[in-house]
């Protein structure tokens, strides 16, 4: 079986966290070292997320060749106005509608910033409750009209960025799930309707500087993930994957699943 260094020597994107540029030394048995799993019955609860689907292309396809590899869920998240006919075509041709591992789920609508200041949202706060309303009403019918049966009621607001109406949209539109950085609010009533399923480490769109730091604290965000009793989130950017991301991927998999092969969740199983 090919590695996946080898399927993906090839693939150069054009912008990376400093982390995925090159190996840090010893970066398998750190690795190896930093996953310790409990013992007895527990078995921690992952999904992995990968974000700004809306094109095939090589990135893609290794990691859908990667997960499928290891019989790992991965929960897709599309973003539904970049779907043209010839681009669906190319994604079921990495990842074809009928296979069982891709959970389908909304990323928006368009993917863009509608923020005047402060942080980057396509549904903040400064976004009217009508038009996130008839974005997220566009995108949910498109995403139906393509995906069919397959598309969960699952949201993913781009940059992980949200506001109250988004809330209320979601749940007028019967979503029952929001993947997220971020708590819910309490006193939200439309929240306590959607299951929160939260990302806790961000491999790809990392923003330390020093690769040797940034590797220690990504160990330790790992370790700490494995320990946890409640569903967590792993989010990925394949647009930003190098070599060396995908053979840390490739060698996480492969750690969870020879220790804990119960650990892998599909999107559908936490709704």
């Amino acid at each position: 079986m090919k590695t996946s260094a080898t399927w993906t020597a090839a693939i150069r994107p054009r912008t990376c966290s400093p982390l995925w540029r090159k190996p840090p030394e010893s970066w398998k048995a750190r690795l190896e070292a930093a996953c310790r799993f409990p013992g007895g019955s527990y078995s921690p609860e992952l999904f992995f997320r990968a974000d700004d689907i809306g094109a095939g292309g090589r990135a893609f396809h290794a990691l859908c060749d990667l997960f499928r590899k290891h019989g790992v869920p991965l929960a897709l998240a599309v973003v539904p106005a970049w779907l043209s006919r010839s681009r669906v075509d190319q994604l079921f041709q990495s990842a074809p509608l009928e296979e069982d591992l891709w959970g389908w789920h909304q990323h928006g609508w368009r993917h863009v910033n509608w923020q005047k200041a402060g942080k980057k949202s396509e549904f903040g706060e400064q976004r009217p409750l009508d038009k996130q309303w008839k974005d997220i009403w566009q995108g949910s019918n498109k995403m139906k009209e393509i995906f069919g049966e397959r598309a969960l009621p699952v949201f993913t607001p781009p940059w992980n960025r949200f506001s109250d109406a988004t809330l209320v949209v979601l749940e007028q539109l019967g979503f029952e799930g929001i993947s997220t950085t971020e708590h819910l609010p309490r006193n939200s009533k439309a929240a306590k309707r959607l299951t929160n399923l939260r990302i806790l480490v961000d491999l790809h769109t990392r923003k330390g500087d020093d690769p040797e730091q940034d590797y220690e604290k990504l160990l330790r965000e790992l370790s700490g993930v494995l320990a946890r009793k409640e569903p967590v989130g792993i989010m990925i950017h394949h647009q930003r994957m190098t070599p060396f991301a995908f053979q840390f991927l490739d060698a996480f998999l492969e750690i969870v699943r020879k220790n804990k092969p119960d650990a892998f969740r599909h999107l559908s199983d936490l709704i």
